[in-house]
């Protein structure tokens, strides 16, 4: 054998082991992840089609979508996946015409049905995968929360966190009053590890039939309730607040002009380098003032001021001394409206305590009285958290690229207009029903 042919067959031969020796480390040959969609068992019976529902794959690493079309079975194939952490989102949309022709009942409005899963794993030594996801009919309501200024700005060269505000709009083509409406900040675990998960749901988030609470925890805590960190009522006896079609309510943690210096309670004079960081909230329709719900005794922040000839919310469970929107991403935020007396509802502990004696509690909120609902997450996809929201209430998240003061807003999008009137996106997804604006808007929209 000429030495030229050994040294190639050599070659061959380390190349190949080469190969076989990454791929023994690393397993990085990619595999098939199978979704397989059924509906939710109230409509599954009318035996809707399950072909041509688009299933999206999102890759939390690289940004980047896959989309695929699921076949006759409701299967969507996604071949020769790599190694990550991935979200799945589909959603089906159904004209009032539609969903009679299907299924024979007759409604008012379109019906949206979700399904998804967020930061899901998937390991390619680990063989091939079957994913199964159920679509489930979202809620729809008239009110819909129309932008969340969470992050706040610059800490130096804005406002800080003082220029926090959300907005709800009346989505509908009739007058709608806002008495007695309340905003919740939806609570749940707020890191990616913790140390007990045995007091935690299959989906990473906590298991609150395990929470020690002032009254025992049911069965179905998980499933029909939602956990309050911060509750805020808007005032009216039923028909003081109109809101106009397609017009919002703007709340303010602070009802002023935060582009210029603001002075707190001590006299202290808070500097603004750069106004076009932070927002002209002076013409906001209501504040949060949250001093007069403190228990008695406790003193109230320095900034928490209200502003001359501004309501403030009814604070019915106070968190922080200010109304805190958690500038990370970490919460939920869900409206709803009850003439039950919120106040007499049952709190809970987080799941890790055994005691309530001393430890922050937080309401238990029935689903039923849920009219919109938005989940956030913090910008960095490692430290997004297990969702707070089910598939009904938000299939998606929605976040702002720049994070924490970053003077980013979330604002959902407008879907069309009809008769001068903007009707908003409301697919019960905020993955897809949000995008991110900076500077915010109080009381406008993205152009």
């Amino acid at each position: 054998m000429n030495k030229k042919y050994t040294f190639l067959l050599a070659a061959l031969f380390l190349s190949s082991l080469c190969a076989c020796r990454k791929e023994l480390i690393t397993g990085l040959r990619p595999v098939n992840v199978t979704v397989k969609l059924d509906f939710d068992p109230e409509i599954s019976a009318f035996n809707i089609p399950m072909n041509d529902l688009e299933v999206k794959l999102k890759s939390l690493g690289t940004g980047v979508e896959t989309l695929v079309k699921t076949n006759a079975k409701g299967e969507a194939v996604f071949e020769k996946i790599s190694s990550g952490s991935y979200d799945f989102m589909v959603s089906k949309r159904f004209s009032p015409q539609e969903y009679q022709r299907l299924t024979g009942i007759s409604v008012e409005s379109d019906m949206v049905f979700n399904s998804g899963k967020t930061n899901y794993t998937i390991k390619t030594n680990e063989g091939n995968y079957q994913i199964p996801m159920t679509l489930k009919r979202g809620v729809q309501g008239k009110w819909v929360i129309k932008q969340l200024y969470y992050a706040g700005s610059d800490l130096y060269d804005g406002a800080s966190l003082r220029d926090n505000f959300f907005e709800v709009y009346n989505n509908t083509g009739e007058v709608l009053y806002a008495d007695s409406l309340c905003m919740m900040f939806v609570y749940g675990r707020l890191s990616t590890t913790y140390n007990r998960t045995d007091l935690l749901q299959p989906n990473g988030q906590f298991d609150w039939t395990k929470a020690a609470g002032t009254e025992p925890s049911p069965a179905n805590a998980n499933e029909d309730y939602l956990y309050a960190q911060a509750i805020y009522r808007f005032p009216g006896t039923g028909k003081q607040y109109p809101v106009q079609p397609g017009q919002s309510l703007v709340v303010a943690r602070s009802a002023i002009n935060h582009q210029q210096p603001f002075t707190n309670k001590n006299g202290k004079v808070y500097e603004v380098k750069r106004p076009d960081l932070t927002v002209d909230l002076s013409k906001a329709d209501f504040e949060v003032i949250s001093t007069p719900a403190l228990a008695p005794g406790e003193k109230g922040s320095e900034i928490d001021i209200p502003t001359p000839g501004k309501t403030s919310l009814e604070v019915i469970q106070v968190f922080g001394k200010n109304m805190m929107m958690d500038n990370i991403g970490r919460v939920g935020y869900a409206l709803f409206k009850t003439s039950e007396d919120i106040r007499k509802w049952p709190k809970y502990a987080e799941v890790k305590e055994t005691s309530i004696e001393g430890k922050t509690l937080y309401t238990r909120v029935p689903k039923k009285y849920i009219i919109d609902a938005v989940e956030t997450q913090p910008s960095t996809a490692g430290r997004r958290i297990p969702k707070k929201l089910s598939m009904e209430l938000d299939a998606g998240f929605g976040f702002v690229p720049g994070g924490s003061y970053s003077s980013q807003a979330l604002i959902r999008r407008v879907e069309r207009i009809e008769n001068g009137r903007k009707i908003l996106m409301d697919t019960n997804n905020s993955s897809v029903d949000f995008e991110w604006i900076m500077p915010a808007i109080p009381g406008g929209f993205k152009q």
